[in-house]
C-alpha cells in the first residue's frame, strides 16, 4: 500500500504561472545587459586613473603659477599660455622640432626601404647584416649619445682625429649650429633605421615572387620592378613606418639631451626638452605643462590622420 506522502517526495510538475516566468526572464535579461559594462569597469578605471585624470590635472596645472619651493600655487588663468607667445625659446624649439621631423622621417623611410631591399635575400652574410643594423635600436639612449659624442668630439673625437691625421681642418660637429643639427639627425637615423628596416622586410615578405617573375619575363629592369611592384605593394607598410617615425621624432629627447644638451645656443633644443627645462630646470611646472597642452591638438591631428589613412588603405 503506497503512502499518500510519496507524491510529495517526487518532482514538482505543477506549471508555473506566466507572470512568474515573465519576471524571471526579464530579470535574467537585465543582468545580462549589465554584464559587459561590469567587465569594462577595471579597464575604464585604469584608463581614468593613469590617462584621463593626469591629463585633466595637467590642464588645471597649466592655469596655475606653481611655486615648487614653497609648495603653493596661484590661479593665473591663461597667463602661462600668453607667456608662450612671448617666449623666443619656445618658438625656436617649435621650429627645431619641425625641421628635425621633416628631416629625420624621410631619411628613416628612405633608409629603411633601401636597406630592406638590399638585405631581402636570406643569405648568411645578409642575415648577419640585418642583426648589425638592428643592434643600434636596442641600445640605450645613453650608449647611443656617448658613442656619437666620442666620435664627434672636436678635440678627441675619432672623426676629427682622422681629419687631423689626413692634414685636413677639423669640423665643429657639436659647437656650430649647422653641424650640430646634422649630427643630431645622423645619430637619430642610425639609432632608429634598423627597427623600421625589419618592418619593411616583413612587408617585402608578403609580396608574391610571381609578380617579379612575370615582370622579368616581360623584360622589366630592376628599377622598373621596384617602382611598379615593390613600392605600390609596400604602401601600407610605408604608411605605418611614416606614422611611427613621426611619433618617434616628436618624442625625441634623451639622445639629443645627452649629445648636445640642446645647444649650441638652442639650435637643437626640441619642444620636449624645452618643456623639461621649464618644468625641472627653471622649476615652472605650470609653464612646462602649458607647452604640452598647446601641442595636444597637433598630436590629436596626427592620430586622426593616422586612423583615416589606415582606413583608406584597408589596414583597419
Amino acid at each position: 500500500m503506497v503512502s499518500s506522502d510519496s507524491s510529495a517526495s517526487g518532482p514538482d510538475l505543477t506549471p508555473q504561472s506566466p507572470v512568474r516566468l515573465r519576471r524571471s526572464s526579464t530579470r535574467s535579461q537585465s543582468e545580462f545587459q549589465w554584464a559587459p559594462y561590469l567587465f569594462l569597469v577595471p579597464t575604464v578605471g585604469l584608463l581614468f586613473l593613469f590617462s584621463l585624470y593626469p591629463m585633466g590635472y595637467g590642464v588645471w596645472m597649466s592655469l596655475q603659477n606653481v611655486d615648487v619651493v614653497r609648495g603653493t600655487s596661484r590661479f593665473i588663468g591663461l597667463g602661462n599660455y600668453l607667456q608662450l607667445f612671448q617666449d623666443a625659446q619656445f618658438g625656436l624649439s617649435v621650429f627645431n622640432t619641425a625641421w628635425y621631423t621633416l628631416t629625420v622621417v624621410p631619411l628613416i623611410v628612405a633608409g629603411s626601404i633601401a636597406i630592406a631591399v638590399f638585405l631581402r635575400e636570406s643569405r648568411p652574410a645578409r642575415l648577419l647584416a640585418r642583426v648589425g643594423f638592428y643592434i643600434p635600436f636596442v641600445l640605450s639612449p645613453v650608449v647611443v649619445a656617448t658613442s656619437w659624442k666620442w666620435l664627434l668630439n672636436e678635440d678627441l673625437g675619432v672623426i676629427d682625429g682622422f681629419l687631423k691625421w689626413a692634414g685636413m681642418s677639423t669640423i665643429p660637429w657639436l659647437s656650430a649650429d649647422f653641424y650640430a643639427r646634422a649630427s643630431v639627425v645622423l645619430a637619430s637615423v642610425w639609432n632608429l633605421v634598423g627597427f623600421y628596416m625589419l618592418m619593411v622586410l616583413a612587408g617585402l615578405s608578403q609580396i608574391s615572387q610571381e609578380l617579379y617573375e612575370a615582370a622579368r619575363i616581360e623584360g622589366a629592369a630592376k628599377w622598373q620592378q621596384f617602382w611598379h611592384i615593390t613600392l605600390p605593394m609596400l604602401r601600407p607598410t610605408i604608411l605605418l613606418v611614416v606614422i611611427l617615425a613621426l611619433v618617434h621624432a616628436t618624442q625625441a629627447f634623451e639622445t639629443i639631451l645627452l649629445l648636445t644638451d640642446g645647444g649650441p645656443g638652442g639650435a637643437t633644443r626640441l619642444v620636449v626638452q624645452n618643456m623639461y627645462q621649464a618644468a625641472f630646470g627653471r622649476l615652472q611646472p605650470g609653464y612646462g605643462v602649458a607647452q604640452a597642452v598647446v601641442l595636444m591638438p597637433v598630436i590629436l591631428f596626427v592620430a586622426w590622420l593616422q586612423m583615416r589613412l589606415f582606413k583608406q588603405e584597408g589596414i583597419l
